[in-house]
């Protein structure tokens, strides 16, 4: 953070001095769950930033809805009777930052490579049905943050069916407190898990049977600055590219679109953000 282009070096960590308090999260005792333990350790790097922001504003990013990492675990038994089990980690929207919009499906502060549809297909029994990213899941701000994913998982009815429910076990995060934004930004949207459109449970072990429908959504990335300074041909851009619905552009940045010609109405944008201003 006080200087991203200087490797990491011994001369860099000296002068800095860590204490975690025994008892505390970051050191806590028997019989405290420590399994999860990333959890906790990928919310540090948000903390700090945080932390140094009214020092140090163009150096930070908001919160990041790939914060933690999601970790799903599915396993089971396939038609023949063997067991598979597979592991993906996935990402969310990154916090926007001081000159830039957050990076979009992305894992934070931790790193992980994604998984092609067709590895995950070929190692399970499993269909995706959809990798798709979600419209309106970055939070407002002069730089908005990432857009979050939706996932659609298919357990198969036919004759690749597996044997018996499919166990998901996932450890995760922003299902009941999104990503927050920085100086005016607003937060991204929350995370989302549901079973045949119903909400699951995040938290525990979840058993999926043939013909059932998963839908993971990622959480979005928190905005940076007042969404009303964004500039509205950006704003235009992300409508036309899907990123931000008509609707919300109204809403949250002030920018009136013709739905028509999907042209920028200058005249307007301008009067709706003076009232919303007022207001």
């Amino acid at each position: 953070m006080f200087d991203p282009d200087m490797p990491n070096n011994e001369g860099c960590a000296s002068p800095i001095s860590m204490k975690a308090p025994e008892g505390s999260v970051v050191n806590c005792k028997f019989p405290a769950a420590v399994a999860a333990r990333m959890q906790i350790g990928h919310f540090l790097t948000e903390i700090v930033y945080r932390a140094l922001a009214e020092a140090m504003p163009e150096r930070v990013i908001a919160g990041s809805g790939g914060t933690p990492a999601t970790m799903n675990v599915f396993y089971g038994k396939r038609k023949d009777g063997s067991p598979w089990h597979s592991v993906i980690i996935r990402g969310g929207g990154m916090g926007a930052s001081y000159m830039n919009d957050g990076h979009y499906v992305s894992i934070f502060p931790a790193n992980g490579a994604n998984t092609p549809v067709e590895i995950l297909e070929s190692d399970t029994p499993l269909i995706v049905e959809k990798r798709e990213l979600l419209t309106d899941s970055g939070g407002p701000g002069k730089m908005k943050g990432g857009l979050g994913r939706r996932v659609v998982f298919r357990v198969p009815d036919d004759d690749y069916a597996p044997l018996g429910p499919v166990n998901l076990g996932i450890q995760s995060g922003r299902y009941r407190y999104p990503a927050e934004g920085l100086f005016g930004g607003r937060p991204g949207s929350r995370a989302q898990f549901l079973v045949n459109g119903r909400p699951g449970d995040p938290y525990g072990l979840s058993q999926i049977g043939p013909g059932d429908v998963i839908i993971m959504d990622a959480a979005g990335g928190g905005g940076y600055g007042v969404p009303l300074e964004r500039d509205p041909e950006i704003v235009g851009r992300d409508v036309i590219e899907g990123y931000v619905s008509l609707e919300r552009a109204r809403e949250d940045y002030g920018v009136v679109i013709n739905p028509k010609t999907m042209k920028v109405d200058r005249d307007a944008t301008e009067k709706l953000r003076k009232s919303l201003k007022q207001a």
